[in-house]
C-alpha cells in the first residue's frame, strides 16, 4: 500500500481531519465499510445508475488505487469522468455513519493524478486572483466590460467561443448577471464604506460579491452595521480555489497570508457570505498537519470565522408570505452544521408553516463553479434541483452563498420562473 502523501508530499494533504479524528487519507477511504447508507442520497448515482458512480464505489476505486491494485494509465479516462463527476456536495458524508469524507478523497485523487478539472483559459483567470490579484481584478473588469459593450455578444454570433477550451465563456454569459456595478461604486450610492475606524469586524467578500454581485456585499453590510464597524477586505484569496481547483500549495500560501493579516487587526472576528469559504477555513488547520506551529495558528483563526447568518437577527420585518419558501443546502464538503442549522432556524422562524423542509436526498444546487468543471452532471443535478422546488411550489429559494443563486436561477429561468433563488443574507439587507 502507497498513501499518496508520500508520493509527492507538497501536493498533498498529510492527514484529513474527521468526525472520528485525524487519519491518514487511506486510513480514511478503507474505513468505508460499504454499506450503502449513502446510496440514496448521492447525485451522480441517481443519474448514472452505475455502483462505479456511488460514495462507495469511488472510495473501493480509490482505495484499489492505493493498493497498486487498479491501472491509471489503462483507466485514465474512466477515473476522470468519475471524479469530475462528484460535485463534491458531502451528501454522502451527511448519511454516513461513519461521516467518511468522501469529497476530501476525490480532490486528494485529483491532485494525485494532476487533473485539470476547469478549461486552462478559465483555470489560469480564476488562479490569478491568488498569484496577482491587481491584474485579475483588471483582467475581470475588462471582461465585464466586454459583456456591456457587446463584443462578448458578437464573439458568440462568430462562433469564436465555440472554440476548445472558450466554450465556458458562453455559459458565463448566460449565468453572470446584465449589470454588473463597480463595488466601490455600489457601496458609495448605498452610502456604505468599504474602510472603518476602529473596526470590530472584518468582512471577507466572495469574489461573487465583490465582483458580479455588488448588492449582496451591501446586504452584508447593511446587517453588520446594526452591531459592528466593518472593515472590507478586497480581491483577497481565501485559497479555497486552489484547494478544490488547484495547486495545495498554493492554497496554503493563501491561507498563511489570510492568517498574517488577520493577526495584524488583532484578531477581529473574519465574516463571508460564502458558506463554501467558511466551511473551508473553518477547516483550515487541516492544511498544515505536521507543522504544529501553523496548524495551531489556522486553529485559532478558524474559531474567529463567521458565517453571513451569525449577524442575522432571527426576527425581522419580513412582509407576511403566503407562499412556501425553502432552502438550498448547497456547498463544498458539507450540508449540515453550523450555517445551515442557522439558516433553517431563521427561515423557520419567519415564514413559519410556509417555510418547506427538504430531506436529505432533495437534490441541491452544484457548487463553487461546478457547471464550468469537464465532464460534469450539472445540468441533469440542476434539473434534479428544479424538479424538487417546482413539487413543492417554492417561490423563493434562500441559497447560502451568491455563486449558488446565480447557478440555480439560471436554471429556474429556463425550465420553473414561478421561482427564484437568493442568498439568504437579503432578508435583513
Amino acid at each position: 500500500m502507497v498513501d499518496f502523501y508520500f508520493s509527492n508530499p507538497h501536493k498533498l494533504l498529510r492527514a484529513l481531519h474527521t468526525e472520528l479524528g485525524e487519519r491518514a487519507v487511506y486510513d480514511s477511504v478503507a474505513h468505508c465499510t460499504r454499506c450503502g447508507c449513502c446510496q440514496q442520497a448521492c447525485p451522480s448515482l441517481l443519474i448514472k445508475k452505475q455502483e462505479t458512480f456511488s460514495p462507495r464505489g469511488r472510495n473501493q476505486m480509490i482505495r484499489l488505487l492505493m493498493e497498486g491494485k487498479l491501472n491509471t494509465r489503462a483507466h485514465r479516462l474512466l477515473l476522470e469522468e468519475v471524479i469530475n463527476s462528484c460535485t463534491l456536495c458531502g451528501r454522502c458524508i451527511q448519511a454516513c455513519a461513519g461521516k467518511i469524507p468522501t469529497a476530501e478523497h476525490i480532490l486528494e485523487l485529483r491532485r494525485r493524478l494532476n487533473l485539470r478539472a476547469l478549461p486552462a483559459p478559465l483555470h489560469r483567470l480564476l488562479a490569478l486572483r491568488t498569484s496577482s490579484p491587481v491584474w485579475f481584478s483588471r483582467l475581470v473588469r475588462a471582461a465585464l466590460l466586454a459583456r456591456r459593450t457587446g463584443i462578448v455578444k458578437l464573439l458568440r454570433l462568430t462562433g469564436i467561443t465555440r472554440m476548445k477550451g472558450l466554450s465556458w465563456i458562453n455559459r458565463a454569459d448566460d449565468l453572470l448577471p446584465a449589470q454588473t456595478p463597480e463595488l466601490k461604486k455600489y457601496l458609495l450610492n448605498q452610502k456604505l464604506s468599504l474602510e472603518s475606524h476602529n473596526p470590530t469586524l472584518v468582512y471577507l467578500p466572495s469574489m461573487e460579491a465583490e465582483f458580479l454581485m455588488p448588492r449582496l456585499a451591501a446586504d452584508v453590510l447593511k446587517t453588520a452595521a446594526k452591531k459592528h464597524r466593518t472593515l472590507v477586505w478586497r480581491n483577497q484569496s481565501s485559497g479555497l480555489f486552489e484547494y478544490v481547483y488547484g495547486d495545495l500549495r498554493k492554497s496554503r500560501l493563501a491561507v498563511r497570508r489570510l492568517i498574517r493579516r488577520h493577526e495584524q487587526t488583532g484578531n477581529l472576528p473574519l465574516l463571508t457570505d460564502s458558506a463554501d469559504v467558511f466551511i473551508f477555513l473553518r477547516r483550515a488547520a487541516q492544511l498544515f498537519s505536521g507543522n504544529k506551529r501553523w496548524e495551531e495558528k489556522a486553529r485559532c483563526f478558524s474559531r474567529r470565522v463567521l458565517f453571513a447568518t451569525d449577524i442575522m437577527p432571527q426576527k425581522s420585518s419580513v412582509p407576511d408570505i403566503k407562499i412556501p419558501v425553502r432552502l438550498d443546502y448547497s456547498a463544498l464538503f458539507c450540508r449540515e452544521g453550523e450555517p445551515f442549522e442557522r439558516a433553517q432556524k431563521i427561515l423557520k422562524t419567519l415564514f413559519k408553516k410556509n417555510f418547506v423542509e427538504c430531506l436529505y436526498t432533495d437534490a441541491d444546487t452544484p457548487a463553487f463553479g461546478y457547471g464550468f468543471v469537464r465532464r460534469n452532471l450539472a445540468q441533469e443535478t440542476a434539473l434534479q434541483t428544479v424538479r424538487s422546488i417546482a413539487q413543492t411550489q417554492a417561490a423563493t429559494v434562500f441559497t447560502l452563498s451568491g455563486l449558488s443563486a446565480l447557478e440555480l436561477n439560471y436554471w429556474l429561468k429556463r425550465f420553473y420562473p414561478a421561482a427564484q433563488a437568493d442568498h439568504v443574507i437579503s432578508l435583513h439587507g
